[in-house]
C-alpha cells in the first residue's frame, strides 16, 4: 500500500474494519514512525472513543419497585401509573453513528483533495504551457543567431575578397590594361589590374544580363598556347562583373585579355562571340 492508501484507510483501522493483511500493512507504516499518519490515527481514535461513548448500553433499571405499585394500585381499582423504561441502545446504533460521521468527513476530505487536485492540475498546465512559450522563444533565438553567424560568415567572406584584391592594387610593379567593346559587340567596358607577382584582377562594366544556360568567360591570349581560360562569371544586377586569377608564366608572353559569351559551365577554348578586348 502506499502513503496515501494508508493515510486514507487510518479511519476504518481505528474502527478495526480491515482485514488483517491491511491492518499489518499499516501496522508496519506506523511502526515505521510517520508523524503525519499518527496525528491522523489519533484523531480518528478520539472521534471513535467519542462516538463509544454515547452509545454505551445504560445500566437495566430496578423493576422491584415498579412492580410492587403495579399491584398496589390493581388492588386498589386505580389505574396503574406509567413506568418510564429507558431503552437499551444498542451497539448497532454506535457503529451506525461512526459510519455517518466518518463517510462525512470521507467525503469532505475527498472534495479537499479534488480540488488540491484541480489545482495542482491546473499548475501543471500552465507550466507546460510556460515551458512551451520558453521553447518557441529559444527556437526564434536559435534562428536569429544562426541568421547572424550567416551574415557573419559573408562578411568574412567579402572581407577577406577585399583583402586579396587590396593586396594586388597594392603591389609594386602594377599594371592596368583597358578592355573596350570588341568590333559589332554590345557596348561594355573593363580592365585589368596585374601585380608583378603574377596576380590579376579584372572588373568588367555594363554587361548586359545572360540567360542562365549562358555565362561570360576571361581569357588570357598568350604567345604559345593561345586563348587560356581565367574563370567564368556573370555580372550583378548593376551590369558589374569581378574575377580574381593568376597569370599564366609557361605560356610565352601575354599578349590580350578577352571576354566572350559562353556555356554557363565555361569550355576549354572559345566558342562563343567576343565581348571585349584589351592588348597587353
Amino acid at each position: 500500500m502506499t502513503h496515501e492508501q494508508i493515510y486514507t484507510d487510518l479511519s476504518s483501522y481505528a474502527l478495526d474494519a480491515l482485514d488483517a493483511h491491511e491492518r499489518e500493512e499499516i501496522t508496519t507504516h506506523l511502526a515505521g514512525g510517520c508523524v503525519g499518519c499518527e496525528r491522523e490515527l489519533e484523531s480518528w481514535r478520539e472521534l471513535v472513543g467519542v462516538i463509544a461513548l454515547g452509545g454505551q448500553d445504560a445500566p437495566p433499571p430496578n423493576l422491584k419497585p415498579a412492580l410492587f405499585e403495579r399491584v398496589r394500585a390493581s388492588g386498589a381499582g386505580a389505574r396503574p401509573p406509567a413506568t418510564v423504561v429507558p431503552l437499551r441502545r444498542w451497539p448497532v446504533v454506535a457503529l451506525a453513528l461512526a459510519a455517518t460521521a466518518l463517510l462525512s468527513i470521507g467525503i469532505a476530505r475527498d472534495v479537499e483533495w479534488r480540488g488540491t487536485l484541480n489545482e495542482q492540475q491546473r499548475m501543471v498546465a500552465q507550466l507546460r504551457g510556460d515551458l512551451t512559450a520558453a521553447h518557441g522563444n529559444l527556437d526564434r533565438v536559435a534562428q536569429q543567431l544562426a541568421a547572424q553567424e550567416k551574415d557573419l560568415t559573408s562578411l568574412r567572406a567579402v572581407l577577406a575578397a577585399a583583402q586579396e584584391s587590396l593586396a594586388i592594387v597594392q603591389a609594386p610593379g602594377l599594371r592596368l590594361v583597358r578592355l573596350k567593346e570588341a568590333p559589332q559587340a554590345q557596348p561594355g567596358d573593363g580592365h585589368v589590374l596585374i601585380s608583378a607577382s603574377g596576380r590579376a584582377l579584372f572588373y568588367a562594366f555594363d554587361l548586359k544580363p545572360l540567360p542562365p544556360e549562358k555565362a561570360y568567360e576571361l581569357w588570357w591570349i598568350t604567345e604559345k598556347e593561345g586563348p587560356i581560360n581565367a574563370g567564368v562569371f556573370r555580372p550583378d544586377e548593376r551590369g558589374l562583373g569581378r574575377i580574381e586569377a593568376a597569370v599564366p608564366t609557361d605560356a610565352g608572353a601575354v599578349q590580350a585579355a578577352a571576354v566572350t559569351i559562353e556555356p554557363a559551365a565555361g569550355v576549354p577554348k572559345p566558342t562563343g562571340p567576343m565581348i571585349l578586348l584589351g592588348n597587353i
